[in-house]
């Protein structure tokens, strides 16, 4: 073991190596089953960029070498601000895939374990979607779409900006009999647990459908924490996407966004003809999922079986990847790695819905850095009504609209600042001058915060007991 490990280390490229006499090796970012990337910089520019080769055993076998020099076209052809964009191949002394350098962790490091709030998964979600709609319009299908091919950067504002990768297996689209789009034939591709039931059918016929299904079980990760297949066995978690059978999301989640839900059941949906039919159209429905009277996507004739799962297992942890893992610098999984089979669900059976239970402290990840503790109850708080948060305001004493925001202690605060202030009037002179003149200013004050906090709790968004407009 320790003689093919020193071998295998020996094929690595050493810090200073220089490739085609443009690029020279700084340090190795990541190594797996099938290529291993490097952070290189270019000679002239000084600029940084990342190098992924082929493992020396696999680029001895043509069709691999084919497949992954065949990766570097599909991605370079590919412009888009959510796509990692591939610059340039060299071929001495290896040949490699120079692409973009990315800071950042996977999506499934950024959220493993833990569901996003809503407004972070939309900010991470929504580009995704924008990125692999470019895509498709130039005829790509991705086929193996998933957490960890999904970059999470920063732009130079500090904001979230996700980056899809790893095309080493999407086919360009070309034009079958009667017209009709279809991919080149091949045998069965792609990371198991995000496959589309027509992948695990080795169907002939593939297209941009097949990665919005993948797009419904990556969300609904993001979403839950939990991932949407799993079983003790690839079998079994073949019969499961093959049957559409899985937790829903909503009792993973309690409170979950209606239209969220909707959204996820309708890309996940067996038949292809029942899902969205381009990215477009699934990213229209779940940008408008807060929206006062937004519908829910019509469910799926055949959609997941009622089921409930007792513990539903969380991704593997951190500790699995240890050796591969490179904190703060663009990862390019490998394709080669086969993701790992949550542990089987302690017990399947059919229930009927039932009312969200109190479970213990749910940790939610917000940032790269950033993260938040949240209990079940304030994440699944009631809509709020931002003309009844008004009126209560208007009405009755400045306060009434923060109890109903659920914000009580800021409530009473106020109610006690406007009976002082009221007394304040009542006494004349300069003391009334600026009783009036507090009172007047508070009094507006306390309108504009309960609308607009009222506002943001009926787009499902988590209030905190004193956040303020």
């Amino acid at each position: 073991m320790a003689g093919e490990r020193m071998s295998h280390d020996m094929n690595l490229l050493q810090p200073g190596t220089q490739l085609d006499g443009r690029y020279e090796v700084v340090r190795l970012l990541g190594q797996g089953g099938m290529a291993t990337v490097y952070e290189v910089r270019h000679l002239g520019l000084h600029s940084t960029h990342a190098l992924k080769v082929l493992n020396e055993d696999l680029a001895r076998n043509d069709d691999i070498r084919a497949r992954f020099l065949a990766e570097g076209r599909i991605q370079a052809r590919l412009r888009h601000p959510h796509i990692v964009q591939v610059t340039e191949i060299v071929t001495t002394p290896v040949a490699g895939l120079v692409m973009d350098y990315i800071e950042g962790p996977t999506l499934g490091e950024f959220c493993r374990g833990q569901g996003l709030e809503p407004r972070v998964l939309l900010e991470v979600f929504l580009p995704v979607l924008d990125a692999m709609e470019e895509a498709h319009k130039r005829g790509v299908v991705h086929r193996d779409l998933k957490p960890d091919n999904i970059i999470i950067g920063k732009d130079t504002r500090g904001r979230l900006q996700p980056m899809v990768t790893d095309f080493g297996i999407a086919k360009l689209v070309e034009e079958g009999p009667g017209g009709k789009a279809r991919t080149q034939a091949g045998a069965r591709m792609g990371t198991l647990l995000y496959m589309s039931p027509e992948q695990i059918r080795g169907a002939g016929e593939v297209d941009a459908r097949t990665d919005i299904f993948s797009l419904g079980a990556i969300l609904y990760e993001a979403t839950t924490g939990k991932v949407a297949f799993h079983a003790a066995s690839d079998f079994d978690t073949m019969k499961s996407i093959v049957e559409g059978t899985y937790e829903p999301p909503e009792r993973v989640v309690g409170g979950l966004h209606p239209v969220i839900a909707g959204c996820i059941r309708k890309a996940l949906a067996v038949d292809p003809a029942e899902r969205f039919q381009d990215c477009a159209a699934f990213r229209e429905a779940l940008e408008n999922a807060f929206d006062a009277g937004a519908q829910a996507p019509q469910k799926p004739s055949r959609s997941y079986a009622v089921t409930q799962v007792e513990n539903p297992p969380a991704r593997t942890p951190p500790d699995a990847f240890a050796p591969t893992y490179v904190p703060n610098v663009v990862r390019f999984p490998n394709a080669g790695t086969p993701s790992p089979t949550p542990p089987a669900p302690q017990a399947i059976a059919p229930v009927t819905p039932a009312p969200v239970q109190s479970a213990p402290v749910t940790t939610v990840r917000v940032g790269q850095r950033q993260v938040v503790q949240a209990s079940p109850a304030a994440m699944t708080q009631p809509e709020g009504s931002p003309a009844v948060a008004v009126l209560l305001n208007l009405f009755c004493l400045s306060g009434g609209g923060q109890i109903y925001n659920g914000q009580t202690a800021k409530g009473v605060l106020g109610i006690l600042a406007s009976i002082f202030l009221i007394s304040m009037m009542s006494n004349g002179g300069a003391g009334g001058c600026l009783g009036v003149t507090g009172y007047l200013t508070f009094y507006v004050a306390s309108i504009v915060d309960a609308y607009k906090v009222a506002a943001r709790r009926q787009r499902g968004w988590h209030v905190g007991p004193w956040e303020f407009f």
